[in-house]
């Protein structure tokens, strides 16, 4: 047995935690909630929050651009502070198919939604630390809109995958 040194408590020390991963039926709920709401493709969860003036406007073409170039669904959820309605977003949006609202989600069901999106756009600081944690792609409102400007919006997000399994 080596006795412990500095050197090796440091990096332990700087590790972050990893948060539990959601059970299997917290992932299935979560599925069932996708595929009722007609997501079956890769997707981006987005969580609005409030961005000086016409934040409504700014996520909702957000939801768009990510929907025309990238053809990845989108996935609205409440934001836990200073959150824009999703609900307003959705109906300023004009899609009708590709976007969904999810709401009174149970934190594993957010959790397992996390986990299986293509990425998580917020300005939700919580949301960002978990997404972060559970080592999910995520990405600022500030982040996005350079992306959108210099047409890396594809390259930030990743191409689409396939569909999302069909047996939840």
């Amino acid at each position: 047995m080596h006795p412990t040194t500095p050197s090796d408590v440091i990096p332990m020390l700087a590790t972050a935690p990893r948060l539990p991963s959601c059970s299997p039926l917290e992932l299935a709920a979560a599925l069932r909630r996708l595929h009722r709401a007609g997501i079956r493709r890769g997707y981006v969860l987005v969580a609005p929050t409030r961005l000086g003036r016409e934040p409504v406007r700014w996520w909702a073409r957000l939801c768009n651009v990510v929907e025309e170039e990238t053809g990845l669904g989108v996935v609205l959820v409440e934001a836990s502070h200073r959150g824009v309605d999703p609900v307003r977003v959705l109906a300023a949006t004009g899609l009708e198919t590709g976007i969904a609202v999810l709401q009174d989600l149970a934190r594993g069901e957010r959790s397992a939604l996390l986990e299986i999106s293509r990425g998580v756009c917020t300005g939700d600081l919580g949301l960002l630390a978990e997404a972060r944690a559970r080592g999910a792609a995520n990405h600022e409102p500030r982040e996005v809109e350079a992306a959108i400007r210099d047409g890396r919006l594809c390259e930030v997000l990743g191409p689409s995958s396939g569909g999302l399994a069909t047996t939840a």
